[in-house]
C-alpha cells in the first residue's frame, strides 16, 4: 500500500476537524475556513471521526483523476478543430463538435485545450457595478489591510506611514504600527506582529500597491511579491479592492486616525516613532471601545501559527546560480560555499538566498542549509600598458630588387 505525506493544506484542516470534532465551530465556520460546501463538510466530518487525519488525505493522489478524458479524445479534438474550427470560440466549437463529429465535450475542457494549444486567447472581463457589500460574520475572516503616509507629527518631525489591520466583521482595529514608509520590509515587520498577536486570518484585504501586487507586465497574476509569496507559505488569502470605495473601512479609520490620533500625540508632544508605537497599545484599545462594533457571530476564525517559521517566510528570498569556485554574488557582496555541506552541491545550482528583516543572510538549496562565508572579492588583474615605440622609417637594403631597375631618364 503506498502512502503519501500531508501537505501544508491538508495539515491546517487538522485542527479544524479537531475544533469541529470538539464542537468549538459549527459545520458553518468550517466551511468558510476551508471554502468547501456544507455538505463535503459534513462527508469529510464523518470519515475523520472515524479514520482520524488519514482521511483528509486525497485519495486520487498519485493517480489520474476518474473524470479525465484521454490524451486521444483531447488531440482528436484539438486536430478538428484546428483543421474545421480555427475561428471558433469554444462554445460554438464544442456544440459543432458535438453537432456534425460526434464527440462531446463540455465547453470549459474544451476552451482550457484551446488555451494550452494556443488557439483561443481568454477575453478580459469588462469592471462590474460598485455594489454595496454587507460586512463578513466573524472575527478574522476578512481583514482589510493598508498604509497611510501622512504628517503624523505635523511640524515636530517628518512625515512617515501608519501600517493598519482592521477586521471587516466588526471595525476592530487588530494592529497598528508607524513606519518610515510603506516598504516591502516594513510590512512584513507588521504582519508579523499582528500575526503574533492573534494568529492567520482566512483573508487580507488590500490595494494594488506595489508591495502587494506585481502590475507591470503581469497580465494574468503570475508574478508575486515578495509578501504575496510570504502570505501563501501561511495559506492566507489575499483579494484586492480595485478603488479606494472598495475599502471604505480602513480608509474612514485613516480619516479618523488623522484628525484624532494626531491631536492626541500633540498633546504628548510625542515626535518619534519609537514614541508613536507605544503610545498606539494605550490608544487602540481606546479607539476600538468607542468605534468597533459587535460582529454578527462571536466565532473568532482566525488560525494559529504553531509551525510556521515566521522569520524564515517573512524574508526577502532570491535565486542565484552557483559558480565554478562555488561563490554567489547577491546585493554586492560575495559569499563562499563550504566544502562540507548536508546534501550535494554542484556548480550551476540554483542557490536559495534569504536575507532577514534584521540583515541576516541565509544560504539553501532543497530547503537545506548551507554554510559559507562572506567574502571580499579579489580584483580583476590589471592588463599591460602597452608602449608604443616610434618606428624610423624603413629603408630598404642596399641589395634589394628596387635599387636594380635601371634608374629613369629625365628628359
Amino acid at each position: 500500500m503506498k502512502r503519501f505525506p500531508m501537505s501544508k493544506k491538508e495539515i491546517d484542516q487538522v485542527a479544524i476537524f479537531e475544533r469541529l470534532k470538539n464542537k468549538e465551530i459549527k459545520q458553518k465556520h468550517a466551511a468558510k475556513l476551508l471554502g468547501l460546501g456544507i455538505r463535503q463538510i459534513k462527508r469529510k466530518a464523518k470519515a475523520y471521526r472515524q479514520k482520524g487525519a488519514q482521511s483528509l488525505i486525497h485519495q486520487l493522489r498519485g493517480g489520474p483523476g476518474n473524470h479525465k478524458l484521454s490524451d486521444k479524445l483531447k488531440n482528436q479534438a484539438i486536430g478538428l478543430v484546428e483543421e474545421k474550427y480555427p475561428d471558433f470560440g469554444p462554445t460554438l466549437a464544442a456544440e459543432k463538435l458535438e453537432e456534425i463529429d460526434r464527440l462531446t465535450i463540455h465547453q470549459a475542457t474544451l476552451r482550457n485545450w484551446m488555451i494550452e494549444e494556443g488557439l483561443w486567447k481568454p477575453k478580459k472581463r469588462k469592471a462590474r457595478h460598485r455594489e454595496w457589500r454587507q460586512r463578513k460574520e466573524c472575527l478574522g475572516e476578512l481583514v482589510q489591510f493598508d498604509g497611510s503616509e501622512h504628517d503624523w507629527f505635523e511640524d515636530r518631525a517628518s512625515k512617515c506611514s501608519l501600517l493598519s489591520f482592521i477586521d471587516d466583521a466588526g471595525s476592530q482595529v487588530l494592529y497598528g504600527e508607524f513606519a518610515q514608509s510603506e516598504s516591502t520590509k516594513s510590512v512584513m515587520k507588521a504582519t508579523k506582529a499582528y500575526l503574533r498577536a492573534h494568529g492567520r486570518p482566512v483573508e487580507i484585504y488590500a490595494d494594488q500597491g506595489k508591495v502587494v501586487k506585481v502590475n507591470q507586465n503581469n497580465p494574468d497574476d503570475k508574478f508575486k511579491t515578495q509578501y504575496r509569496r510570504a502570505l501563501d507559505e501561511l495559506g492566507i488569502g489575499v483579494s484586492f479592492a480595485l478603488s479606494p470605495q472598495a475599502k471604505g473601512r480602513i480608509e474612514r479609520l485613516f480619516g479618523t486616525l488623522q484628525d484624532r490620533l494626531v491631536k492626541e500625540m500633540r498633546l504628548r508632544n510625542i515626535s518619534s516613532i519609537k514614541e508613536a508605537n507605544q503610545f498606539l497599545k494605550e490608544y487602540l484599545p481606546q479607539h476600538n471601545n468607542k468605534f468597533a462594533v459587535e460582529p454578527r457571530d462571536k466565532t473568532n476564525l482566525h488560525r494559529p501559527i504553531k509551525g510556521y517559521n515566521l522569520d524564515q517566510i517573512f524574508c526577502i528570498k532570491h535565486t542565484r546560480i552557483l559558480k565554478e569556485d562555488f561563490t554567489i554574488r547577491y546585493s554586492n557582496q560575495w559569499y563562499q560555499l563550504a566544502k562540507k555541506q548536508s546534501t550535494l552541491i554542484f556548480p550551476k545550482n540554483s542557490i536559495t538566498v534569504s536575507e532577514y528583516l534584521d540583515g541576516k543572510i541565509r544560504l539553501s538549496i532543497r530547503k537545506v542549509k548551507l554554510h559559507f562565508t562572506r567574502i571580499t572579492k579579489q580584483p580583476e588583474p590589471k592588463l599591460r600598458l602597452q608602449v608604443k615605440t616610434q618606428r624610423k622609417p624603413w629603408k630598404p637594403p642596399a641589395n634589394h630588387p628596387w635599387r636594380k631597375y635601371p634608374a629613369v631618364v629625365k628628359r
